[in-house]
């Protein structure tokens, strides 16, 4: 299980870092096909709204930076992950400087992790 564990981290890490790039092939991968995402103003998208909002032309990103991630493996293939990531950029045409706690939903399906529900809540304070 602690293999897993690390996995997890490393994937959590890789998103930051796929967020960044855009790379939509690896959310592709990585997002289960029936994904819920609640973004911090409450909105809540799909798959397809998430990648087509990935590359779209009002949206940068200067810094995402995750940390503090945790890792609770319930069975082999569930886990729940849970991280702070300090945030600065442009999104939908409006500057975003803060910090943020992202909570995934991750099921293994045919040997890949892949995020089922990730819930978006921006923090008061930073942590």
């Amino acid at each position: 299980m602690a293999g897993a564990v690390a996995e997890l981290v490393e994937l959590n890490r890789a998103f930051a870092t796929a967020e960044l790039a855009p790379d939509a092939g690896f959310f592709r991968r990585y997002l289960a096909d029936d994904l819920q995402f609640r973004r911090a103003g409450g909105t809540v998208v799909d798959k397809t709204a998430f990648l087509k909002d990935l590359g779209a032309p009002g949206n940068t990103t200067e810094r995402l930076d995750p940390g503090d991630i945790e890792v609770l493996l319930f069975k082999e293939d569930l886990a729940l992950c849970s991280m702070v990531v300090r945030f600065k950029g442009v999104r939908g045409g409006k500057p975003v400087d803060g910090v943020f706690r992202n909570t995934r939903v991750f099921t293994r399906i045919d040997q890949v992790w892949k995020c089922a529900l990730w819930f978006n809540t921006k923090e008061s304070q930073a942590p």
